[in-house]
């Protein structure tokens, strides 16, 4: 079995006319789905409905680190030239779905012996894009992930939490029923942000349930948009925008330099090949984009210390330099 494992803002499709006898029914109508994965999946001369089970339990590793609970089966022939007849590719296709069902999964799947007409659009980072191929003996994974290692680690982590009094004294804390508990009864009735921070963060969740109050000053003043043509969050400055965003950037490293910093100009892509790289992008999984040229692989930095490293990394510094700014 060969699949092509998307996770999208959006997909849609919609069935336009039967392409084999045995097709299943389905109404002429479109289709859309928001925040999921999309698991185009072509069954091979050779599997069986167990192989569909164990694609399942693979794709489900992958949607826990993701943190993603839907998935769009897709049946989609064209990812091998070694298909197996339609009777039993569709069985498979149904028995994929069932264990989908059954691993708790919120469960789609497009119609079997279809011509399609779909859009779709991958968000940007680097486990949307996965393929893989199962057969009765395992798994074998097609591309590289490079931070899913990261990832991964990141939900073994078990934190703790402590409020410091200004004497040093730590009180700790946890959540529970969206209440603070603490065992020493710290007082939060004259630090309400303090105990509104300290569930934020207890929480984990990034999820923003109203937008920011600043969006719509933003907006309304023309200072900046977010830009649909690019990755989710990415701005457009207008001229306003741009100037207020320039003059920061003068007064900061104005600023900088009146400390002691050097300014510095680095490239804007890395090879993943590099020593230290691997470890620097396990260290920071969000946002990463990954740039191919031939059989290279380069990541867009995020931050600008990775090429500083490199730049104090061959400087020949004695004692009479330090301390070195960059």
């Amino acid at each position: 079995m060969r699949i092509l494992q998307l996770h999208v803002d959006f997909v849609e499709y919609e069935p336009i006319e039967k392409e084999i006898k045995m097709a299943e029914e389905a109404k002429k109508e479109k289709k859309k789905y928001k925040d999921l994965v999309t698991l185009f999946v072509a069954v091979e001369d050779g599997d069986t409905p167990s192989v569909s089970r164990k694609a399942m339990k693979e794709v489900k590793k992958s949607l826990d680190v993701m943190k993603v609970n839907e998935v769009l089966i897709y049946p989609f022939a064209h990812l091998s030239s070694n298909l197996a007849k339609p009777s039993q590719a569709l069985k498979v296709v149904k028995e994929m779905e069932k264990e989908s069902k059954k691993l708790k999964l919120k469960t789609h799947r497009s119609p079997f012996g279809w011509n399609k007409q779909f859009s779709l659009k991958i968000k940007g980072h680097p486990l949307a894009e996965q393929a893989k191929t199962i057969t009765s003996e395992g798994v074998k994974k097609e591309k590289k992930e490079l931070v899913s290692k990261a990832l991964q680690d990141e939900e073994k982590v078990k934190s703790s939490w402590n409020i410091m009094k200004p004497n040093g004294e730590l009180i700790p804390i946890e959540l529970k029923n969206n209440k603070i508990v603490t065992k020493n009864e710290f007082d939060f009735k004259k630090q309400p942000n303090l105990e509104k921070f300290a569930k934020y963060e207890i929480a984990k969740s990034r999820e923003v349930k109203i937008a920011p109050p600043h969006i719509k000053m933003m907006r309304e003043m023309e200072i900046a948009d977010y830009e649909d043509a690019s990755d989710p969050g990415n701005l457009r400055f207008f001229p306003k925008g741009r100037l207020i965003k320039s003059l920061l950037e003068d007064y900061v490293t104005q600023k900088v330099v009146d400390y002691g910093g050097m300014e510095v100009e680095t490239p804007l892509m890395y090879s993943v090949d590099h020593p230290a790289a691997i470890d620097y992008l396990n260290k920071f999984p969000a946002r990463q984009y990954i740039v191919k040229s031939g059989d290279r692989e380069f990541f867009l930095r995020f931050a600008a210390c990775f090429g500083q490293f490199c730049i104090a990394d061959d400087m020949t510094i004695s004692h009479k330099n330090l301390p070195v700014w960059l």
